[in-house]
């Protein structure tokens, strides 16, 4: 099995910062959805600084692993690609 090595060199920081910033948004726009709701379903109601910083914080590392699952799926890619000579 050939790995395509050079894909990853070049590619790696667009693929986690795509999946960082994806993360980013899609969490915050669930959360943005979740406060307006009477009973919020994904987060806890905001109404204080420590719940706004956990709130924060899941969405922080939520992001992160969206970057890791994106640098994951990169990975498969280079299985899965031929490398050019």
């Amino acid at each position: 099995m050939i790995m395509n090595i050079k894909l990853i060199k070049e590619k790696w920081m667009k693929f986690y910062k795509r999946g960082f910033l994806t993360g980013i948004l899609v969490l915050s726009f669930f959360c943005i959805i979740d406060q307006t709701l009477p009973s919020p379903f994904y987060f806890m109601k905001i109404d204080s600084f420590s719940i706004l910083f956990l709130t924060l914080s899941v969405i922080l590392f939520g992001s992160v692993f969206c970057g890791l699952i994106s640098l994951f799926l990169l990975l498969i890619l280079s299985f899965i690609t031929v490398p050019k000579n």
